[in-house]
């Protein structure tokens, strides 16, 4: 070998040896690091809790999960409120797989944010897992509010039927639960969805109360049900149309084989009795259906003078409603309801001094109170001219209040 190349070949040697130790120190430089980050021992994760679900509940949450099969676990530990509140709940496995049930107090409404870890004996813990629910408290019960009624009313049949106002579905409300006591004396709690917008109290005891409460699940998440106070004992009206005859669709006693006729149950004067040759009147049959008519002009009908359209019964004490159904009419002259003692409705000039009470057709209804027993003559007193007036009415309905 001549001396240029033993030159070469040593040079290369040398250079060889020196990678060789760098990589060796590189190698000891990472093992000591690492050593230094495992310090205490190689790391050790339990396992994490399974399956875990949040509920949303009344001052708290509910989790829910699974533990695996990992023997070593003893402990777990949730953190919410930015870690500032915890929670650790003793593990004891009894079978491969258990399950974690528990409820977690929050006092703070709204949505919080969940850390779990589960922990061994030597307090190695597992990767986190994370989960939210809401609860609610206070701030939410105030704003919950009873359903509205609009009638309850006992009907002829022995049933009582609540009629329910609307509520936005928003508030979580779900249902209405409703307790009464029926003809047998017993106690009946009823359910009404928040879709029905009525109920049946079947075989509702007279003179009875009710009261009703109206329940909310805020979320489909929620464990919890709420409920607002039940109402003060009411009592439903009591529907006495009964004591009427020929309430609606009304039917005739005569009929002059068309249009025009008179009411079948009911006392009609001759001055509501204007039509063909004042043989008719009180009666038409409309598209088909028998309705209480008054009707003057076109040609074919004189005036009303003093038209009395009336039924004679007797009422107990009480308060009392007589409410019209499908009123259909124009405007002019004298249109009353009205009730007065007696067996004959006073004339259409005297109605204001002598009615016990009176009320425009156009109101729908008229209420009216008798301190005792008495025999009542109700219904209509008209008197319209000849430029084409007119009053229809599809039914009546009497009802006596509960208070």
């Amino acid at each position: 070998m001549n001396n240029y190349k033993s030159k070469k070949y040593k040079k290369l040697t040398v250079f060889a040896l020196l990678i060789l130790v760098a990589g060796i120190y590189s190698a000891c430089t990472k093992q000591d690091d690492f050593k230094k980050f495992v310090a205490g021992g190689e790391i050790s994760y339990t396992g994490k809790l399974d399956s875990v679900k949040m509920y949303s509940g009344d001052s708290r949450v509910v989790l829910k999960g699974l533990f695996l099969a990992d023997p070593k676990v003893v402990s777990c530990k949730i953190f919410w409120n930015n870690k500032k509140d915890s929670i650790v709940i003793p593990v004891v496995k009894k079978n491969i797989v258990d399950t974690l049930n528990y409820s977690i107090p929050i006092s703070a409404e709204g949505l919080q944010n969940f850390t779990i870890y589960t922990y061994d004996k030597a307090g190695n813990k597992s990767i986190p897992v994370y989960a939210n629910a809401r609860s609610y408290g206070d701030r939410y019960k105030a704003s919950l509010s009873n359903r509205g009624i609009s009638t309850a009313v006992k009907g002829t049949d022995g049933n009582a039927t609540i009629q329910w106002l609307g509520m936005d579905k928003l508030t979580g409300v779900f249902t209405t639960e409703l307790q009464y006591t029926n003809s047998s004396n017993t106690l009946v709690t009823v359910r009404t969805p928040i879709d029905s917008t009525k109920t049946i109290l079947k075989n509702y005891k007279s003179g009875s109360t009710f009261k009703y409460r109206t329940l909310f699940l805020p979320d489909t998440n929620c464990v919890d049900t709420f409920r607002v106070a039940y109402s003060a004992n009411l009592a439903v009206d009591e529907d006495m149309t009964s004591l009427l005859s020929n309430t609606g669709p009304f039917v005739r006693a005569a009929y002059d084989g068309s249009r025009w006729g008179t009411l079948a149950g009911w006392t009609t004067s001759a001055g509501a009795k204007n039509i063909n040759n004042n043989q008719y009147g009180g009666y038409e049959l409309r598209s088909g259906v028998g309705v209480l008519s008054f009707e003057s002009g076109w040609g074919i009908n004189t005036p009303v003078t003093n038209g009395l359209i009336y039924q004679t019964i007797t009422l107990p004490a009480g308060k009392y409603t007589f409410r019209l159904s499908g009123i259909d009419q124009n405007s002019g002259g004298s249109r009353y309801i009205a009730v007065a003692a007696g067996n004959t409705l006073p004339n259409v000039t005297d109605i204001p001094a002598a009615a016990i009470a009176y009320a425009n057709i156009a109101d729908g209804e008229l209420n009216f109170s008798l301190t005792q027993q008495t025999t009542v003559s109700i219904g209509f007193a008209v008197s319209i001219d000849n430029s084409g007036q007119y009053i229809k009415v599809k039914s009546v309905k009497l009802l006596k209040w509960a208070k």
